[in-house]
């Protein structure tokens, strides 16, 4: 049958005792794991949506598409979990495998492995039900090469005959228990992050299956709860094989009240090769005006070009972005932490796109996929330095949603652009509200959008992107920042009182000195694109940047956390000031102020894998290699959580993919131990490299700079640029 020829073309030794394609890898590239009951799964996405790793490799994973969200009564809006679409399922004529728990009692031989490289992820064993051996080998990926598809390639080999089952299908998820954070103005000590962070809802609302044909397909259509979005999902099944049984399939449809799928019986012999591949196409109601044609079309098409030619394409894609590397020399460990750093990172952005990145990315509903100041000072300068065309997205996203910034900013009294604390996908405020001080107080985060809009005119050159998209927000950010202000007539000065700061426990208080530093930034960046531009800036706004107060202790040469600030409260949050604001300041004051920030994390030890990770950026521009190499475990050990090198948001909890952190500490190599900086002509050296003695080279790979294209190869006190 042409269906059988198809399908089991691909990787038929499926029960090899090798990946022979892993074996001549990097193994820098390759993270893997012989314990089926791991608590910390990987994820696969390629910026558009994702899939979240389980034991098994058959059974139903969370998945997640970038600007899918819900807006039911009462709550915050959610990052929607799509309805299940990756399950295959296998009866061995006793039980169904999904059921099965992911032990090793169960799962003999049993070996996951995460290829980074090709961003695909292959699990094996043997499934051992009270003496029914099946081998198993899953192989999926969601692929670079298409923001629309993704495949599941399943080998099943009996080891008992009889008659079997396989199962393709599609499943909606239950709605969750809500809780009423739009109005909750207090949390229980008791609930977890579970109980907060649960996605959001998509209902479906349409569903079928064909089971005729050489290609039987399932669909669905669900629609997110208080809102009009709708996603379709729609997978072909090709199912083929080694024996002789497979010609006497049978295929029937299965649906029910949330699901969708196709089922396939043929007897089976022992050692018979049962192939079931699955081709799934996902679109939403923002891409397309009818998701679920635009769906089956693209899974027939992709179906009928088979999945040699889809895997193949994926993993070129994968390898184009892999040109542009962070190759580090002398710590092998560090080198595999930095590859899955960049991978969970890449799999959570895409070109071409207007969508930013939450703190977790597209692996869970983490901080409710909401959009903060993140993506714009922790994500984006490592990913404009790397990927330009991936950075692009995230600040299209601050140009996409300026109006809703502008609407937020007249609706606290302010001129302008104010962007939210806590952003849902179409830039409305969505912080819930018993934090709601952060939406109304925290008012930083439009100075650091401002930033980053700046950042990649520096990286690009990009005039036209100046002149159409960044200026507008530059411009609207600063009008923000003139009316914000007040002037104090009896000091001569300008003031920004009533703040939260970035130290999140200092809440209504005035003149926080990170606060006041991004701000007069933010004017200044504003007057710089106005004249870059030929245009005349708004002269209130150097009036507001040349007078507004930035505290500082002359005496002792340090920046208070605040105005009036006790000395006892010197902050872990003013190393942020030298960098990424590069305030002019006294050596002495950025020496102190680092200084101070260092006795107090170690005095407290490390919380969130944000601000300390980049002390050591401050570090390698003082030229301070010994902090520089103190500082390093300290900023990411205690985060990695095993077996797949994921990050934990802080050492004791389970706030995990923290892509924030990667960014940071991406940063912290490009920026600080590589001392380059964003300036006028592009990314270049601007101070003596401090790499840790553990590092012998450092080399950034085919980085753009400016249209040109460079290996930046660091040694010793040296950063050159070698063009490719």
């Amino acid at each position: 049958m042409r269906a059988a020829a198809v399908a089991g073309s691909l990787l038929l030794p499926a029960v090899a005792p090798a990946h022979a394609g892993l074996a001549a890898q990097d193994s820098s590239f390759v993270l893997a794991t012989a314990d089926p009951g791991y608590r910390t799964p990987p994820f696969l996405g390629n910026g558009a949506f994702s899939l979240v790793g389980t034991p098994l490799g058959t059974a139903a994973a969370p998945s997640f598409a970038a600007g899918v969200y819900d807006h039911a009564p009462g709550d915050v809006a959610r990052i929607a979990a799509l309805p299940a679409w990756n399950a295959v399922d296998w009866f061995d004529g006793a039980h169904w495998l999904d059921a099965a728990p992911p032990d090793r009692a169960r799962l003999r031989d049993y070996r996951q492995t995460l290829d980074l490289r090709d961003g695909v992820l292959e699990t094996r064993y043997d499934w051992d039900d009270a003496g029914r051996r099946t081998s198993v080998l899953v192989r999926a990926f969601v692929s670079r090469a298409d923001p629309r598809l993704a495949v599941i390639l399943v080998r099943f080999v009996p080891h008992t005959g009889g008659v079997v089952r396989v199962r393709s299908g599609l499943e909606g998820r239950a709605p969750p228990r809500r809780l009423p954070l739009a109005r909750l103005t207090a949390l229980s000590p008791a609930w977890t992050q579970a109980d907060l962070w649960y996605p959001g809802y998509l209902e479906v609302v349409a569903r079928g299956a064909r089971s005729r044909g050489p290609r039987p397909e399932a669909w669905l259509v669900a629609r997110a709860a208080g809102g009009s979005t709708r996603v379709a999902e729609a997978a072909v099944t090709l199912a083929g094989g080694s024996g002789a049984g497979i010609a006497r399939r049978v295929v029937r449809a299965r649906l029910r009240p949330r699901a969708a799928a196709v089922e396939v019986a043929f007897p089976a012999a022992p050692g018979d090769t049962v192939v079931l591949d699955k081709v799934v196409a996902v679109v939403s109601s923002r891409d397309a005006a009818d998701p679920l044609a635009a769906a089956r079309a693209a899974a027939r098409a992709a179906a009928r070009r088979g999945p040699d030619v889809l895997l193949a394409e994926h993993r070129a894609a994968w390898r184009r972005l892999w040109a542009s590397d962070v190759v580090i020399a002398g710590d092998a460990e560090l080198q595999r932490v930095v590859h899955a750093l960049l991978f969970y990172l890449l799999a959570s952005v895409r070109e071409g796109s207007a969508e930013s990145i939450p703190p977790m990315g597209l692996s869970s509903a983490g901080y409710y996929g909401h959009i903060f100041w993140d993506a714009d000072t922790w994500m984006f300068p490592a990913l404009v330095a790397l990927h330009p065309e991936l950075a692009r997205s995230v600040v299209a996203f601050r140009v996409r949603s300026l109006g809703a910034a502008r609407r937020n900013a007249r609706a606290n009294g302010y001129r302008g652009a104010m962007y939210p604390w806590e952003s849902d996908e179409r830039g409305r405020e969505a912080t819930p509200r018993f934090a709601w001080q952060n939406a109304r107080w925290e008012n930083h985060v439009t100075a650091d959008v401002a930033l980053a809009q700046w950042q990649y005119v520096l990286a690009t050159g990009d005039s036209a992107w100046l002149a159409c998209c960044a200026y507008p927000v530059l411009a609207a950010t600063a009008d923000f920042w003139a009316s914000r202000a007040r002037f104090d007539r009896a000091r001569g000065r300008y003031g920004i009182p009533h703040v939260v700061s970035v130290d999140e426990g200092l809440i209504a208080v005035g003149n926080d000195a990170y606060t006041n530093a991004a701000a007069r930034t933010n004017l200044e960046i504003a007057v710089a694109a106005s004249r870059r531009l030929g245009r005349a800036p708004d002269p209130r706004w150097a009036a507001v940047a040349a007078g507004l107060v930035i505290p500082y202790d002359s005496v002792e040469a340090y920046h208070p956390t605040y105005e009036g600030a006790p000395p006892e409260t010197r902050g872990a949050v003013v190393p942020l000031l030298a960098y990424p604001l590069a305030v002019p300041m006294p050596e002495a004051a950025k020496r102190h102020d680092l200084a101070a920030a260092v006795a107090r994390l170690r005095a407290a030890g490390p919380g969130a894998m944000m601000t300390p990770t980049l002390y050591a950026v401050v570090a390698g521009e003082l030229g301070e290699r010994a902090l520089v190499d103190s500082l390093l475990p300290a900023s990411y050990r205690g985060h990695l959580r095993p077996p797949f090198d994921v990050l934990a948001e802080t050492p004791t909890n389970d706030a995990v993919n923290f892509l924030t952190g990667a960014g940071a500490f991406l940063q912290q190599i490009i920026y600080g131990w590589a001392g380059l900086r964003l300036g006028e002509g592009g990314l270049h050296a601007a101070f003596p490299p401090a790499l840790p003695g553990r590092v012998t080279q450092l080399v950034l790979r085919d980085v753009a700079v400016r249209g040109r294209r460079y290996d930046i190869v660091v040694e010793r006190d040296t950063a050159r640029f070698l063009p490719r």
